[in-house]
């Protein structure tokens, strides 16, 4: 519920004290007054700034985040003609970390990113190009760009800083850039607070906003931003109820905004697969690069936007249909398998028919049963990619554990790029992409396979009730868990570990280079994070099994039409849950820090479902696996929403992370969702 008693009414004084505060102007201090290394306020000239490329800088008094006058860079041509300044590393010493800022105002349209970047000459005298610090570019006003702990890399010599756009050739403005001591926080432009009911964006509620709301409503809203703050009680639609409450405000009968979301009826999953499926995209030669992490409320088409529950189950399945087409391949959903099983011991043999050809298959499946069964209904049970997966701790849980693989196999298809083993006996890789599924999918398929074989009588025979079936797997086994939880809806909950790139790490953020303090969880004070997995390794030899052959055709991450977050979000479902698994340390390859960002990222749409609890995360110190505490988190969070066992741990702690630290924190995790739509 929105408090009133958090923003304001503006009357005639209030107002004029608005006024009154925005005319003060403020001079910073000096830079040695601060213990800054450099405070360049361009108030008495360009502090050694200059244009980059094309572009061209120069002193303006027309727009200051402080002061009266800021850094005017134009006549750009490229993204990356910006403002530059060279430093010394004298005062900026190679391995020793730093903290930057700068405050930036772009002319151009939302949707790009902006960027401080350090050009430097590594050992070997290659001129490298390092992120310090992104942003995105927010509708209006001005915004910081900032890191607290960028480490100048070891070797390095002919040090350039400046700033830059990832897209777009726009004029912008620069102001208060700063360095300072490694840790230092260095205050900056907040975004602009987003407030229902603040129509005019003036952050003061008043009649002037029902007048804009009354007018929109008759004629049409202008843009989304406009339309989000319209809907006064966050019902998803925008009416004359809307006005009635905003008239109530300011009137003074209301203290606060009611909210009144559309309920989904709990226990009632969503019907995406009633949705007729479209693969009608763009090539990849046709897509448009772009840097920002995508709105998943947004169609593929750029124009129509997700306003209702039911927008959103059929955006699901379009983004369903682009991670088919564009990175797994094709889902086979079993309407062509028939499914057979015999059970001898601990071990299962699944047998698979396809109809239409007649075909058949058959793989074997591992069995760890609990001793004892205490959930009503039969064991919940785990259903992993791979062996060794804290099996006896599950099973003390009272939870069963099957598996389609050992430690470093898996016995439906090869992890290689013949495209071999029971799956593709029955839908053999072929040249079209309709016969084209990579390895995570026919992975998925397997563990899909157990479940049809619980269904089919091998859950009563084993006391197993197939309802509250959970998938998991590390690596790529946690890739391939993510994509089966995304595809095969009837598992309960979707437990990916450690997955990074092409499972639940996004694509478009590198924590390489970046340092973390991981003593609360008793590692590492220093903690810094090397290579993270790149494009290219997913599309060598030993992991271009994984996808399909229009995979390959991508140069850069940044075509990409979905990330991951979109993935993960296909498992938001009344119905359903998400419990994300991963490392903070020792896994800078699997890239951490990314997979947290996407969990932000999709928290926007559990929220926007009234699904919040549905999802958590678990960050362990370090293990590439699922290990103890993983499962003991799991099952206790399990039994809780689905059997509503109390727990005796606090789940709180799956809502956050070790990077929720003020220590670790990376300032765009705060912004990178703030032009969504919600």
């Amino acid at each position: 519920m929105y408090q009133a008693n958090t923003f304001r009414k503006c009357a005639a004084f209030a107002a004029a004290c608005c006024m009154l505060t925005g005319a003060v102007t403020s001079f910073p201090a000096a830079a040695e007054d601060s213990g800054y290394i450099f405070r360049d306020t361009f108030e008495a000239g360009a502090s050694d700034w200059n244009g980059r490329g094309a572009a061209t800088t120069a002193v303006s008094g027309s727009n200051a985040y402080e002061g009266g006058k800021s850094l005017y860079v134009t006549g750009r041509t490229a993204a990356w003609n910006g403002a530059a300044k060279k430093l010394s590393t004298a005062e900026f010493q190679p391995g020793t970390a730093y903290s930057f800022s700068a405050n930036v105002l772009y002319e151009g349209s939302s949707g790009t990113t902006l960027a401080l970047t350090l050009q430097y000459a590594d050992a070997a005298g290659k001129t490298i190009y390092a992120g310090i610090a992104e942003v995105p570019a927010p509708e209006d006003g001005w915004v910081q760009i900032a890191n607290t702990a960028y480490e100048i890399p070891a070797g390095a010599s002919d040090l350039l800083l400046y700033v830059e756009t990832k897209e777009g050739t726009s004029d912008f403005y620069v102001d208060e850039v700063i360095a300072a001591p490694k840790g230092t926080v260095i205050e900056g432009a907040k975004p602009k607070m987003f407030v229902r009911g603040d129509l005019t964006g003036d952050e003061c509620i008043n009649a002037a906003d029902l007048t804009l709301l009354k007018s929109s409503l008759i004629n049409g809203f202008q843009d989304t931003k406009l339309k989000k703050a319209a809907d006064i009680n966050q019902d998803r639609q925008y009416n004359v109820r809307d006005a009635e409450l905003l008239m109530q405000y300011l009137t003074g009968e209301l203290e606060d905004f009611p909210v009144e979301k559309p309920q989904v009826q709990p226990g009632s999953g969503f019907n995406r697969e009633s949705i007729e499926k479209s693969y009608s995209f763009q090539p990849v030669s046709q897509l448009t690069k772009r840097s920002d992490i995508q709105d998943p409320f947004i169609f593929a088409d750029g124009t129509r936007r997700v306003e209702t529950v039911d927008d959103w189950v059929e955006r699901a399945s379009e983004i369903s249909c682009q991670y088919e087409y564009y990175m797994y391949g094709k889902w086979r959903d079993g309407s062509d398998d028939e499914v057979t099983y015999k059970i001898s011991g601990n071990k299962m043999t699944v047998y698979v028919k396809r109809k239409s050809t007649g075909k058949s298959t058959s793989f074997t499946a591992n069995l760890s049963l609990p001793s004892k069964v205490r959930h009503e209904g039969g064991a919940p049970v785990i259903i992993g990619m791979h062996s060794n997966i804290s099996e006896s701790t599950a099973t003390q849980q009272g939870y069963a554990v099957i598996t389609t693989g050992g430690l470093m196999d898996n016995y439906v298809a090869q992890d290689s790029n013949a495209h071999k083993g029971p799956f593709y006996d029955l839908y053999p890789y072929g040249n079209t992409w309709e016969e084209q599924t990579g390895v995570l999918m026919a992975w998925s398929w397997g563990c899909s396979k157990v479940l049809d074989a619980l269904y089919n009588g091998a859950g009563e025979e084993l006391n197993i009730n197939p309802e509250n079936a959970i998938v998991t797997g590390v690596s790529r086994w946690g890739k391939a868990a993510a994509v089966c939880g995304a595809f095969d809806t009837r598992f309960k909950m979707v437990a990916p570990s450690c997955s990074g790139a092409g499972g639940l790490a996004l694509y478009r953020y590198k924590s390489e280079g970046k340092t973390y303090n991981f003593s609360s969880k008793g590692g590492s004070a220093s903690y810094r994070y090397s290579q993270n997995e790149p494009l290219s390794s997913l599309q060598a030899s030993g992991e271009q099994g994984w996808f399909n052959g229009r995979f390959m055709e991508f140069k850069d991450p940044n075509q990409f039409p979905v990330d991951q977050h979109m993935l993960g979000s296909l498992c938001a479902d009344p119905n359903r849950y998400l419990f994300i698994i991963a490392s903070c340390q020792g896994e800078d390859w699997v890239n951490a820090p990314s997979m947290w960002m996407s969990y932000l990222g999709m928290r926007h749409v559990w929220d926007f479902l009234d699904l919040s609890d549905h999802l958590a995360i678990n960050i362990h110190l370090s293990g590439h696996a699922v290990i103890e505490e993983d499962v003991k988190y799991m099952c206790q969070y399990f039994d809780y929403h689905v059997y509503g066992i109390q727990p005796s741990t606090d789940l709180s702690k799956l809502q956050t992370s070790v990077f929720a630290l003020d220590q670790n924190k990376d300032p765009i995790w705060d912004t990178f969702t703030k032009n969504w739509l919600y």
